[in-house]
């Protein structure tokens, strides 16, 4: 984010934050780490500030996250707050669409703040603040409320430091660059519970989810000269152990860790029948970006996924094809 631009943003965002009271916060469905730490690091502030906040997601907030979930908690759509929003942030989402149906209670009239890092984002906002060269949103936000001289509490550090420390996946991801470590060490100089993170989001596994990752594990299959590698989650592995799905984010990472591969799968179907979420992750310069792009769906060069209609045999068929020929041109 260059710093000319960013100031002349965050100028606009400081006017609006003066002028206005009633503030909602939202994410991409399924939110992740950095989408949660960002929207609670947000309601912090904006209630340090005074402000009316809520923060209101399309589905439900993954257990290792919820330990940094404010007393206000998250609204789950339908259930929304009494008050209708005059601003409304959406945090680390590439596409109105990909708010879910959060998007249909956003008032016709609200402002919209855009903040993400995501390279497929479509400047839906009236501000849009984007860039795809930081690591996390997370990292985004944090800029742009030190110069908003914003007070980073004690909460306010912790979600955001969930949100890079997730993004960077435990700062072993490529995007781990000096600047991450540098807001990293920042939060913890603010007070982040480093201890607290690390236990709730890492170190903390229920039965029934070591349960799980015992079927997933089953389902490990190579591909392509053992470049690639795939597992499956099925709802009946999901009613089995009584897992939620929102709690098999972190399963696309098996996959991606066998080594020699270049390319982890993740699919799993999901609650609407015949539909499987794909999730990929990628090393050695693959970008899955590319791929799910032509699914409909998007994410990073080493993270991406999109959903796709058809059985979990007849989706990794369809990408397994085009995963290969990408791997054919890289050679």
């Amino acid at each position: 984010m260059k710093e000319a631009a960013a100031t002349i943003y965050v100028n606009d965002i400081c006017d609006i934050v003066k002028r206005y009271h009633r503030f909602l916060i939202t994410a991409h469905v399924r939110a992740d780490g950095d989408a949660i730490g960002s929207e609670i690091a947000l309601y912090y502030a904006l209630k340090d500030m005074g402000k009316s906040v809520s923060i209101v997601n399309d589905s439900a907030v993954p257990q290792v996250y919820r330990f940094i979930v404010p007393n206000g908690g998250i609204y789950i759509y339908p259930e929304l707050p009494k008050e209708e929003a005059e601003v409304v942030f959406a945090l680390d989402c590439p596409t109105l669409d990909r708010l879910g149906k959060t998007r249909e209670c956003i008032p016709k009239d609200a402002k919209i703040i855009n903040i993400d890092h995501h390279i497929s984002n479509e400047n839906f906002g009236n501000i849009n603040i984007v860039t795809d060269d930081v690591c996390a949103t997370g990292e985004i936000l944090l800029s742009i409320l030190k110069e908003m001289k914003v007070k980073i509490s004690s909460d306010i550090a912790t979600a955001l430091y969930v949100a890079i420390m997730t993004d960077t996946g435990r700062f072993t991801h490529t995007n781990t660059t000096p600047e991450a470590l540098r807001a990293a060490a920042f939060l913890i100089e603010c007070g982040a519970r480093h201890n607290e993170v690390t236990k709730n989001v890492y170190n903390t596994n229920s039965f029934n989810q070591i349960q799980l990752n015992a079927h997933v594990l089953n389902t490990v299959k190579l591909h392509f000269e053992n470049r690639i590698a795939t597992v499956w989650v099925t709802k009946e592995m999901l009613e089995k152990t009584r897992v939620d799905a929102i709690d098999t984010q972190e399963l696309a990472d098996i996959p991606i860790s066998i080594e020699g591969v270049y390319v982890g799968v993740l699919l799993r179907e999901m609650t609407q029948p015949n539909w499987v979420k794909v999730s990929m992750r990628s090393r050695n310069g693959f970008d899955v970006n590319n791929i799910a792009k032509k699914f409909g769906g998007g994410g990073h060069k080493y993270a991406a996924g999109c959903e796709i209609q058809g059985s979990i045999l007849e989706v990794q068929k369809l990408i397994l094809v085009e995963l290969e020929k990408g791997l054919l041109q890289k050679k």
